[in-house]
């Protein structure tokens, strides 16, 4: 055999104590740490590189057996045999290789962990890479797959979004692939571009339910009722609870990437973080526009559209500073606390250019560098409001936005498209996930309308 076990155990030996020091270095030798770190990570590359290069040998050697002794009338049931004796044979050494290598406690380097996680990652990464390339995937990517779980004769990956969210490792589990981990890079990539083109989900309640049926979401606004003095020998009067109730749906919402065939089989390119970014922005986009403006009729209600009338500006195409201290001051106070201003890009540009009769400015000193804030609360951009100011148009939002409610229905699906773009020798990617979204409590989100 061309790579000993005994090469790749004095370099694992290597590594444990390269890494012992690396604890025992105080923390501001930042230099000295940063050299250990780069030594062990070398380390790494050469171990997975050999053992790669004694599976490969292995195989070979199990191969050229299996041929040579299988009977001619069984080449099945030798290929079979053949296979579990090189399951078993990887398992082995996976278990020798363990011990040598202990899982790593927190306090070492970032890049030393246990060599077992490495090459679950490399699986997984390999594993969704031959799921992308379907058919024409690598005999190296159907092993990871196998290892990994993932079955890549399914056109469809079931994203459990509920066990994403209460995962600790940041890693994403596919309920339909018996618990395949999806590497980071590919969910995470979709899941940050949606929330950058929908702002709002970094300031509403998001939800998360199994199925897509009707969900009613109770209210209760009780404002209006106030207790009494009581007088000697008096019934107290009976004021009812005022009881409300907002239906969630769950509207599709979909996204198709279509991506060449030479660009899959390019290993060069980081191909779940590009295609989890396209499908990313196009559902960030669809689902912004409705969650601002949708009607709540066959569609999101918008949290424009669902929020109530504060005050009307002075002037159609403009904005005072006047009119915005209305707008905050038509808010209870008790929404106040949490109180956070939300328009068009546009918009607050205008109002950082208001001036006064000297030609200074006025909310100069109520921003905060890169943090848009005024009157000290923070300014949410939502380039899917008005971005004009004109006539009715419904300019400015202050409110509680933890008062709007999205709700994320079921699972997201990619679907994997073979057959439908053989003839452009390319394939297609749909991710399909199901949205609604209302506003619970209208007085808790106030509107600036133009006259």
């Amino acid at each position: 055999m061309a790579v000993s076990v005994r090469e790749i155990k004095a370099l694992l030996t290597e590594r444990s104590a390269l890494v012992e020091s690396y604890r025992a270095l105080p923390p501001e030798d930042q230099a000295a740490m940063d050299a250990i770190a780069a030594k062990v990570a070398e380390l790494d590359a050469r171990v997975v590189s050999l053992e790669e290069a004694m599976a490969n040998d292995v195989i070979s050697e199990s191969v050229d057996a299996a041929v040579a002794s299988a009977p001619a009338a069984e080449p099945g049931r030798a290929l079979e045999n053949l296979q579990i004796r090189l399951l078993e044979i990887m398992e082995k050494w996976t278990s020798k290789r363990s011990q040598a290598m202990p899982i790593e406690n927190n306090d070492g380097p970032g890049y030393t962990r246990d060599l077992n996680d490495r090459r679950a990652q490399r699986d997984s990464n390999l594993a969704l890479r031959g799921w992308l390339l379907g058919n024409q995937c690598t005999d190296e990517q159907r092993g990871a797959a196998q290892r990994s779980g993932l079955d890549l004769r399914s056109n469809t990956i079931v994203i459990d979004r509920l066990q994403e969210q209460r995962s600790a490792t940041g890693q994403t589990t596919v309920s339909a692939a018996g618990g395949y981990a999806i590497p980071a890079g590919f969910l995470a990539e979709l899941e940050r571009k949606t929330l950058f083109f929908n702002p709002l989900r970094s300031v509403a309640r998001v939800i998360t339910t199994e199925t897509g049926n009707s969900l009613p979401i109770p209210c209760i606004d009780d404002t209006a009722n106030t207790g009494a003095l009581g007088a000697e020998v008096t019934a107290a009067t009976v004021l009812d609870m005022a009881f409300t109730a907002v239906t969630l749906s769950a509207y599709r919402y979909q996204s198709l990437v279509l991506c060449s065939n030479e660009l899959l089989q390019d290993n060069g390119i980081n191909l779940a973080s590009e295609i989890g970014g396209l499908l990313g922005e196009r559902i960030g986009r669809s689902e912004a526009a409705a969650f601002a403006t949708g009607t709540g009729s066959s569609q999101p209600e918008g949290v424009v559209t669902g929020s109530s009338a504060g005050i009307t500006a002075a002037g159609a195409t403009a904005i005072t500073l006047v009119d915005l201290q209305g707008l905050v001051n038509s808010l209870d106070w008790s929404y106040q606390i949490n109180g956070k201003f939300m328009m068009h890009q546009s918009v607050w540009t205008a109002i950082l250019k208001l001036q006064d009769s000297q030609g200074r400015p006025l909310v100069a000193d109520l921003i905060n560098g890169n943090e848009p804030k005024l009157f000290g609360r923070e300014v949410i951009v939502n380039n899917n409001m008005a971005a004009s100011i004109v006539t009715t148009a419904k300019t400015i939002l202050f409110g509680d936005f933890q008062k709007f409610i999205i709700r994320d229905s079921s699972q997201l699906e990619i679907t994997r498209m073979n057959e439908r773009y053989a003839e452009q020798y390319a394939t297609g990617f749909l991710a399909t996930g199901r949205r609604d979204s209302k506003v619970l409590q209208s007085s808790a989100i106030k509107r600036l309308t133009q006259a």
